[in-house]
């Protein structure tokens, strides 16, 4: 593999649109859904019925209450989300999964790439016509970050989160770095150091980041104490459309 070039940005404005609005219409556009979990726990009787027999065994087996609602709620918008797009029934939708468990679609002519991650209260999904990945994760003040830094990050990239908001500035680093192994399906390995992770254009080996293609990173707010980070192949589907899930009409 030769050189690409990782494309790294931050969204400081992002205007988050109602689900009725959606035309799930893709070419062109990568798109972003949160799912708000504690609003929706309402609606965990009827999502149920969407979910495939072992779904609903795995939901069982979360030891934890607050774990088994995100994974029905998740699970359940993740089928509908992909039915506007490929026009199947929500509980038509089939999965696979392939190296390091990256997710995919095995609906013939389904044509489409989905990446999902959770953290508090919020779920977030990506959708677009070429592989995608997506990260988020909670802003704690309280967590020790710095016996992390010397092995995944770089002089500059622990230069640049202990200037200031050192939380905020780690978890987005972290988000990008993340990104970017769930787009490509390589997994966290010892190869996260030399991930970038910084704003700007950034040149790298095609072998540490395992692709052949220039990647866009975009970072963004799910709200004021989670952050989130989509990556996506530079050119193809590059703007991002971003949306609010609800059940109300399920």
């Amino acid at each position: 593999m030769g050189n690409i070039t990782v494309d790294i940005r931050y969204k400081e404005v992002v205007n988050w649109h109602p689900r009725a609005a959606c035309s799930f219409n893709l070419p062109g556009y990568t798109d972003l859904w949160r799912i708000n979990i504690g609003a929706n726990i309402s609606f965990i009787p009827r999502l149920v019925n969407l979910l495939e027999p072992e779904e609903v065994k795995r939901a069982g087996r979360y030891y934890q209450e607050k774990d088994r609602q995100r994974f029905v709620i998740t699970r359940a918008a993740l089928r509908i989300i992909l039915s506007g797009y490929t026009n199947q029934a929500p509980a038509g939708i089939r999965f696979g999964t392939g190296p390091n468990k990256k997710p995919f679609l095995t609906n013939p002519d389904a044509g489409i790439s989905y990446n999902t991650s959770h953290s508090d209260q919020w779920a977030l999904i990506a959708v677009s016509k070429n592989v995608v990945g997506v990260d988020t994760e909670k802003i704690d003040p309280s967590f020790a970050y710095a016996d992390i830094l010397p092995d995944h990050f770089s002089e500059a990239e622990i230069s640049f989160i202990e200037q200031q908001q050192p939380h905020y500035r780690f978890c987005m680093l972290w988000t990008r770095k993340e990104a970017i192994t769930k787009l490509t399906g390589q997994g966290l390995d010892e190869r996260l150091k030399n991930i970038p992770s910084l704003n700007g254009r950034n040149l790298v080996a095609g072998n540490i980041i395992n692709s052949f293609n220039d990647i866009t990173l975009t970072s963004f707010e799910l709200d004021n104490s989670n952050l989130a980070t989509v990556a996506y192949e530079t050119g193809n589907d590059a703007e991002l459309r971003f949306w609010d899930m609800d059940f109300t009409s399920i």
